[in-house]
């Protein structure tokens, strides 16, 4: 899965029941909770009854049902990818929430703020917005259905910041804090309803760390408990992970089979993900030789991507203003420069890419005309050892070029053990993809790390790595 998926990474799955089960019999209070279930079916709609739902429930001094008014809002402009007013939704909510002196409500306006920020580009932003969350935690009272769903949604929301860092063991933590959060519910049905998105959850970051059976098992628990449901975010999200596993198992043609699937309901998907997937559905039609194909779905990427650049910059924008507002020359300035350096990276990464694209051409014509290795059974040792992962493989590799390790260090002494195993796998002529099922990583890695690996040893451009090392 893709480090954007990593976060994985689960945006979409995140339980929109955060409002009290139990409440007295007004028609107002009755109306926001239907809201609730109306922005998944007919958003605008509920957009336009939560404002009236606003101002009505002010006017009564009614701040429950004011704040809740407030939400379904935000999870509107969650939809429709509208980060900047997200933001100033999730502010006004939590502007709210400090006057009502209602912790529980700041809990979940800081979740919003956090969701605004980490899609808006702006991670240590959204960081913060948790931490604050985490303090708040602490302060809220019995366990009743809307202080456990925020409690666990706050925590869902820390495993999502951690996918993004690819920090496997904080995801899988606060995801598990979350799912103990969820046990306490005392209604039944509505403890179904956040094991089934829970269980999602947990098959996607299974997914992620490669425990393929772990992954298929807890999105068959959540499939059956979503039979009761029919929540759409859970289809989706299980057919994707089921999709993933497929590819990791090469079975292509299953693989497509799911994300075809998953992409079939209408409603809300997290951008984020649905460009995941369009990049699974892509690779799926190449590896089946159908470019036609992929080529619609290269199209359908380009065009969401052009709308999530335009949200983005509509959101930081509005937060440079809000800095900046006292001196408008001073933002102008601000933006051209960001501009310019957005413009700058680019041609980085452009040609980076080209540079490594262009590399990784040479090795493959390099490889393609090197002779077959003499020392066969040598070598074929090597590769069993690398695929079974067995830890002496490193040991018996310095044995065979006694004097490879210190060469490294004596060219660079900076040169990390994981760094010298790494270059051991050039020195073998192991093309990329092969490094990348050996080490569970994308062929994009591997050529990063040569890349990284040339930098350290000085080695030219111009020369193939692979000829460099082999004669080393």
């Amino acid at each position: 899965m893709s480090e954007r998926t990593k976060i994985l990474i689960l945006f979409f799955l995140w339980a929109v029941y955060v409002f009290p089960q139990t409440v007295p019999p007004n028609e107002l209070k009755k109306n926001v909770q239907n809201c609730f279930e109306l922005v998944k079916t007919d958003p605008d709609k509920a957009f336009e009854e939560a404002k009236s739902i606003e101002k009505q429930a002010r006017g009564i001094n009614d701040w429950e049902t004011e704040l809740q008014a407030v939400m379904v809002q935000c999870i509107y402009f969650r939809g429709n990818n509208d980060f900047e007013k997200m933001m100033a939704g999730a502010k006004s909510l939590y502007k709210k929430a400090n006057l009502y002196k209602s912790d529980v409500y700041e809990v979940i306006a800081r979740r919003y703020l956090f969701e605004a920020y980490i899609f808006s580009g702006l991670p240590e932003k959204a960081f913060r917005e948790l931490e604050s969350g985490r303090e708040l935690i602490g302060r809220l009272g019995k366990n009743d259905s809307l202080n456990i769903t925020s409690k666990g949604d706050l925590f869902v929301a820390f495993s999502n910041y951690y996918s993004l860092k690819r920090d496997y063991e904080n995801q899988l933590k606060y995801l598990n804090l979350a799912g103990r959060e969820f046990e306490k519910m005392p209604d039944p049905e509505y403890r179904q309803k956040l094991l089934c998105v829970h269980y999602s959850n947990l098959a996607a970051v299974y997914n992620d760390i490669n425990q393929l059976d772990s992954a298929k098992y807890y999105t068959q628990l959540s499939q059956a408990y979503n039979e009761n449901f029919n929540r759409i975010d859970i289809y989706i999200n299980n057919f994707w992970v089921l999709g993933n596993v497929a590819m990791k198992e090469e079975n292509y043609q299953e693989a497509l089979r799911y994300f075809k699937e998953a992409e079939k309901p209408e409603g809300y998907k997290n951008h984020l993900n649905v460009e995941d997937l369009y990049d699974n559905i892509i690779l799926s039609y190449k590896k089946l030789l159908k470019k036609d194909s992929a080529r619609i779905y290269e199209a359908k990427k380009d065009s969401l991507m052009l709308r999530i650049t335009q949200n983005q910059n509509k959101s930081l924008h509005k937060l440079l203003k809000e800095k900046e507002e006292f001196s408008s020359y001073k933002f102008v300035y601000v933006f051209i420069f960001a501009i310019v350096v957005l413009t700058i990276i680019i041609y980085i990464v452009i040609r980076k890419n080209n540079l490594l694209a262009k590399q990784e051409k040479a090795s493959q014509e390099y490889l393609e005309t090197f002779s077959e290795n003499q020392a066969k059974e040598t070598y074929s040792q090597l590769l069993k050892m690398l695929e079974t992962g067995d830890p002496a493989y490193i040991n018996y590799f310095n044995e065979i070029f006694p004097g490879f390790s210190a060469k490294l260090l004596r060219i660079n002494s900076q040169i990390i053990q994981s760094e010298i195993e790494f270059c051991s796998l050039l020195k073998l002529k192991i093309p990329t993809k092969d490094i990348a099922r050996y080490k569970f990583i994308t062929p994009k890695t591997v050529q990063n790390k040569k890349y990284l690996i040339r930098k350290k040893l000085h080695i030219p451009k111009e020369v193939d790595i692979y000829q460099w090392f082999d004669s080393l």
